[in-house]
């Protein structure tokens, strides 16, 4: 079913140790680092981080990149480090789910026929309570896509938040996140996708703050797929290695209230004793005004 393809990009050879074990840190951010924000803060405008930041996705103008076909979004080649499960934690079919996903690619638009631009409103509820999470199309329109397919196909519903991490870096300050997606719901790194897998969409534009939602991705920047994160810290040194895509706007302290919850004393120490299920995730859209 699934047709292999030349992979492209680099493999985040940095990265290594960091994704093993989750969206933890590995070293210590540059203070010289170009410092962005995320919409609506105000953000320093900075030339050369714009070039460093580009990919083959954002090189493209706007109006290709919001109707870009899956194909050229994505490959289907597995990464060397990850693996296809048959079934997910939830007992749906892989393959199904992939089919389900594809189909609904095409049908996800980012402008009226008029050329008016969409809004697009993730809804996720939780035993814990809702997190509401606007969607950033002209960020990275390819992963909000994803997002919204595999939503709509019901990739998400039952599946738990797998991972919660905390990490102390160098200067004494704490990185912290949140993960969920895992198809098998126990946050395993070689396992992330049903079958296709994103190119990045890096951008200058934004930047890891608290409440910014990204795309998790494995060993290679080319893993992103499934899986995602909820920054709970400011964390500059992700930006331009991971893909941003949207941030939560109402429900911030359910985010934390799940990242509170005990995890499992063994080796990776940041799996719950009792994962939070994602019951639901609802999409919703509308014009811009």
């Amino acid at each position: 079913m699934f047709m292999a393809r030349t992979r492209r990009g680099v493999i985040s050879m940095a990265l290594a140790v960091v994704m093993a074990t989750g969206c933890g840190k590995e070293e210590k951010s540059d203070p010289a680092a170009p410092k962005l924000a995320v919409p609506g803060n105000p953000a320093i405008s900075n030339a050369s981080a714009d070039k460093e930041l580009q990919t083959p996705q954002t090189k493209l103008s706007l109006a290709e990149r919001l109707h870009q076909p899956f194909k050229n979004a994505t490959t289907s080649e597995p990464p060397d480090d990850q693996r296809l499960p048959d079934l997910t934690k939830t007992n749906k079919s892989v393959g199904k789910l992939y089919v389900a996903a594809v189909r609904e690619w095409d049908t996800i638009k980012f402008l009226t026929p008029e050329g008016k631009k969409l809004t697009y409103t993730a809804t996720i509820t939780t035993d814990l309570g809702v997190i509401t999470i606007e969607l950033w199309p002209e960020i990275a329109p390819n992963h909000v896509r994803s997002f919204v397919a595999l939503a709509k196909v019901g990739y998400y519903d039952g599946l738990a938040f797998d991972r919660i991490v905390k990490r102390e870096e160098a200067d004494g300050t704490l990185f912290e996140c949140l993960e969920a997606g895992c198809p098998l719901g126990i946050g395993d790194s070689n396992y992330g996708s049903i079958g296709y897998w994103l190119l990045p969409e890096f951008s200058a534009e934004v930047s890891h703050y608290p409440g910014t939602i990204g795309a998790w991705h494995g060993e290679e920047v080319e893993s992103a797929a499934c899986k995602f994160y909820i920054n709970l810290s400011k964390a500059e040194w992700m930006d331009g290695s991971f893909t941003l895509f949207g941030k939560v706007t109402q429900g911030l302290d359910v985010v934390r209230a799940i990242h509170n919850r005990p995890v499992v004393d063994d080796a990776i120490r940041d799996r719950p004793v009792e994962p939070v299920l994602m019951r639901s995730v609802v999409i919703t859209s509308a014009v811009k005004d």
